[in-house]
């Protein structure tokens, strides 16, 4: 039987310390707090341990799992298997965004279990920015591997009770630490290294051989200079494999440590190392410097000739798989301060570029039992072609890719509003439309976006945001609700034998990054399905 404790009891029970730490070494599974969402927790470096967790949940191995540390020494000591330039690059990441809703993926340590990363190699991290949650690691002493509390594209949890619904009959303890402050899972993003584009000169004749590159007119009338580029992510990093095993030893010397002191205390050194090394960069030391042009490959390396030899050999590059609090922007703007950084661009995974997406007029999805048949050519069409589950079969690069997740075990569609008129342009799927009786439906509106319609809904639910006037705040707002209330219309919808739950978009057509990390949840949810509606002047509600 599930058990709750409360969170705050564990900060100063020793007794409390000594049942968690004994559970997690019997791998056995915990509910923990953080700042996003309640996460189902373990062992992150016992296969038996994440075993547990992925039957638990009913989830796909092919679905990876974040592991959470207290402090980045432990993700580099037990977690991750990248050169000093990578752990730089996290380094920064860390001092502006952890603790916090970022998880970082990169290489993993080879000795990890596989099932932690769905057999990809490589990991993702976070520092969660939840004092339960930290001691709950350090008392474990282990990384603490932690998907959301729920059964696979259920609802994610926000409170301890969500999970205790969830796993009553199971043998975890829950630490309860009320409603998470953020109400969403946090932002994925992966280092990715690339080859460095090379040049050659190219014979006009041959040309044609190699069209596509980048070219610029060579002195010789004969020849071309091209830019080589090498597009394929390099997944084993050679360089670093030949002198990872004398690491250790490097770091030592480098931070004048003796062999008696453990590898996590020479991280910390590293860590302040890092530190020191952007005061000499800001104070205009020269960079950007291959060693041979430093005079470093006759002389002792040090910790900065390091840093720059791996920078100067690849072309490094952020990818966001998964949106959250922090954004691409804040990311980006993150790097732009750092001078041995700001040249890394950072993009978005195809499967989230939901701004394409039409929520209006003669766009937008339709209500039907093969979507992608109804919406071909579509961006919509387009968005759940990259999430489809058929790709659950091989491993995910970050959790929450799939398209159904985040979902209620009632049929769940969205709702949106076109405009008086319009739908008498709008002819698709009108038939089909037919099967859903809005007087079934439980709505859960956004906004007031539906008030003066409720009573076109077996029952209305809404999350208000009145009395806040800026836009962010209205969003984080929505952010911090939105699972607590989509749980609240599932059990509505049970109780009363509703057919369906429509969700309103109508107040998140906006393209700023928070609304659209919301929306992702939201049409996940809802396996981006979509009724639409005309508001008609005499007061009535028409479907489309």
């Amino acid at each position: 039987m599930a058990e709750i404790i409360k969170g705050t009891d564990l900060l100063n029970n020793d007794k409390i310390k000594r049942k968690l730490k004994e559970h997690i070494e019997k791998n056995c599974l915990i509910g923990i707090p953080t700042e996003t969402v309640y996460g189902l927790g373990g062992n992150s470096l016992s296969d038996i341990s994440l075993r547990h967790i992925f039957e638990m949940k009913n989830r796909p191995i092919s679905d990876p799992i974040i592991s959470h540390v207290y402090d980045i020494t432990q993700a580099f000591d037990q977690l991750y298997n990248i050169n000093i330039f990578e752990k730089y690059i996290i380094y920064i990441l860390s001092k502006k965004f952890w603790p916090g809703p970022l998880s970082v993926i990169a290489k993993a340590n080879k000795n990890l279990p596989l099932i932690l990363t769905a057999h990809t190699s490589f990991c993702a991290v976070r520092i969660p920015k939840n004092p339960i949650a930290l001691e709950i690691i350090k008392v474990c002493q282990v990384p603490i591997a932690a998907p959301s509390a729920n059964k696979f594209q259920h609802i994610s949890p926000t409170n301890s009770m969500h999970v205790f619904e969830e796993f009553k009959n199971e043998n975890i303890l829950i630490f309860d630490d009320g409603q998470c402050d953020i109400g969403i899972e946090s932002t994925v993003l992966k280092l990715i290294k690339y080859k460095k584009k090379s040049i050659r000169k190219v014979n006009k004749k041959d040309r044609h051989l190699s069209c596509g590159s980048k070219a610029n007119r060579s002195p010789n009338r004969n020849e071309e200079v091209e830019e080589v580029d090498g597009e394929e992510e390099i997944t084993t990093d050679i360089e670093y494999e030949k002198e990872c095993k004398r690491e250790m030893e490097f770091f030592r010397k480098a931070t004048n440590s003796s062999t008696s002191e453990p590898n996590i205390r020479i991280y910390e050194k590293l860590k302040n190392q890092f530190g020191s090394i952007e005061q000499m960069l800001e104070k205009g030391l020269p960079i950007g410097l291959g060693m041979e042009e430093t005079g470093w490959e006759d002389a002792e390396p040090t910790i900065l000739g390091k840093i720059l030899k791996y920078k100067n050999l690849y072309d490094y590059r952020i990818r966001i798989y998964r949106r959250g609090k922090y954004t691409m922007s804040d990311i980006q703007d993150a790097l732009s301060c750092f001078s041995l950084l700001k040249d890394i661009d950072v993009d978005l995974c195809e499967k989230i570029k939901f701004e394409h997406v039409a929520f209006q007029g003669n766009g937008g999805l339709n209500e039907n039992d093969n979507p992608d048949e109804s919406t071909k050519g579509s961006a919509e069409a387009d968005v759940r072609a990259k999430t489809n589950e058929k790709e659950c079969s091989q491993g995910e690069v970050s959790p929450g890719m799939l398209l159904t997740h985040y979902s209620p075990v009632v049929s769940t569609y969205l709702i949106d509003v076109l405009q008086y008129g319009e739908s008498k342009n709008n002819t698709t799927n009108k038939n089909k439309g037919a099967k859903i009786n809005l007087m079934n439906c439980i709505l859960l509106d956004i906004g007031n976006s539906f008030d003066n319609y409720q009573n076109g809904f077996l029952k209305y639910i809404n999350i208000s945001y009145d009395g806040l006037c800026k836009n962010d705040e209205q969003i984080n707002f929505v952010m911090k609700n939105f699972f607590l209330f989509l749980r609240h219309a599932e059990e509505l919808a049970i109780k009363h034998e509703a057919e369906n739950i429509l969700i309103s978009i109508v107040n998140l057509k906006s393209l700023d990054e928070n609304s659209l990390s919301v929306f992702d949840r939201i049409f996940r949810a809802a396996s981006g399905k979509i009724v639409k509606v005309v508001l008609h002047p005499n007061g009535e509600l028409r479907r489309v």
